[in-house]
């Protein structure tokens, strides 16, 4: 501070003394010296307080502010295209069909697909001479509309589990503990692969945290330990058994054997629409028939159906099934409106013109 506020004043000076020697003067030595104590001067008690608190809280709100990404980095950081996809709609789209077999997606509809040939041009891409993976996982990416009967209302969260009628090798198991009170079945829950089981003293281990929450993916519970496992609510959140999720069973020796073998799927949404989103779920691998993964496929979308929302019957709930493979990026959209009864053909509502012609004709 004293350094800053007298140099100044020596420069001053000097150059003072500088020109009154170029007058002819001899002025070597200054006799009028600066007050030291007008330049040692200090603020105030309250002004640098003032400023200090104003460095504190610009240094707390650069902790805040998201750093820049640098410039080496900007290419490799980019936001994902699947959180920025829109819903595919149908308008300015031709009815006919092109001459030749080669589509314009601007002009046409995409054609559909049975399973069986998304299967087979799958297992196409994916033999030893180009991807080399024949036992890939193949999985349904399902569109999904979010709308609710209340108007600006959407759905937030959807997740469940699905078991398949054929088993398939999958990434890792799913960990679970068996809640039930009979010895004997608590022994064979360990047998057919549960992580634990007990009743109420496992309950206690995990309020404890000596089973922590980490170590299982998911609780079936006998009705008879309800009441003890009320506890577990704040822990297991909308993981807590009941009758909805499948969790709460009276054969949890069965509900063992089939949910360690289970898939979980999740609701994505998009970033640009509120009222749309898909799930992906593995249904299978490539290497197994085509009627086993067929009906696979024909589960998963029952399940997924049955979570549409309650007066939401003039909306189709699923818009579109596409079919898609590890270590590709091709999608092929396939007919899964021929497994629904109330589904138009190729998942578009049509207008009756047919009464507005008779309407106009009338008046």
């Amino acid at each position: 501070m004293f350094t800053k506020t007298l140099f100044p004043t020596v420069i001053k000076y000097s150059l003072r003394a500088s020109q009154l020697n170029i007058l002819g003067l001899n002025c070597n030595k200054i006799n009028v010296a600066p007050n030291l104590d007008i330049v040692r001067y200090a603020a105030r008690k309250g002004t640098r307080a003032a400023a200090l608190a104003k460095k504190k809280a610009r240094k707390a709100q650069k902790k805040n502010e998201t750093q820049p990404i640098p410039k080496y980095l900007q290419r490799k950081v980019k936001v994902s295209v699947e959180l920025e996809r829109k819903r595919c709609t149908d308008e300015n789209w031709q009815e006919t069909q092109p001459i030749d077999n080669v589509y314009n997606m601007k002009l046409y509809r995409g054609k559909p697909y049975s399973v069986a040939e998304a299967v087979k041009m799958h297992r196409e891409s994916h033999c030893f001479e180009m991807l080399n993976n024949p036992s890939a996982l193949i999985y349904a990416n399902i569109e999904l509309e979010l709308k609710l009967k209340k108007k600006d209302r959407y759905i937030e969260d959807l997740n469940g589990i699905i078991t398949f009628p054929h088993e398939f090798k999958i990434p890792r198991k799913n960990r679970i503990i068996a809640l039930c009170k009979d010895l004997e079945e608590q022994a064979k829950a360990m047998e057919a692969g549960a992580v634990f089981s007990g009743s109420s003293t496992l309950i206690k281990q995990i309020l404890a945290g000596t089973v922590s929450k980490e170590d299982f993916d998911f609780v079936i519970c006998h009705p008879d330990v309800l009441k003890e496992a009320n506890s577990l609510r704040g822990i297991l959140g909308r993981k807590f058994p009941n009758t909805n999720n499948g969790l709460l069973r009276l054969d949890v020796v069965e509900a063992v054997k089939s949910l360690t073998n289970g898939i979980e799927y999740k609701l994505i949404h998009s970033s640009l629409e509120l009222d749309f989103g898909w799930i992906d779920v593995p249904f299978g691998q490539l290497d197994m028939p085509e009627e086993q993964l067929e009906e696979n496929l024909k589960v998963v979308l029952n399940v997924i159906e049955k979570q549409k929302p309650a007066g939401t019957d003039h909306l189709l709930f699923i818009l579109r099934t596409l079919l898609w493979c590890e270590k590709s990026k091709e999608k092929f959209k396939i007919d899964h409106w021929k497994y629904f009864s109330n589904y138009p053909e190729n998942g578009v509502i049509k207008e009756d013109t047919e009464d507005e012609n008779v309407k106009s004709t009338a008046q």
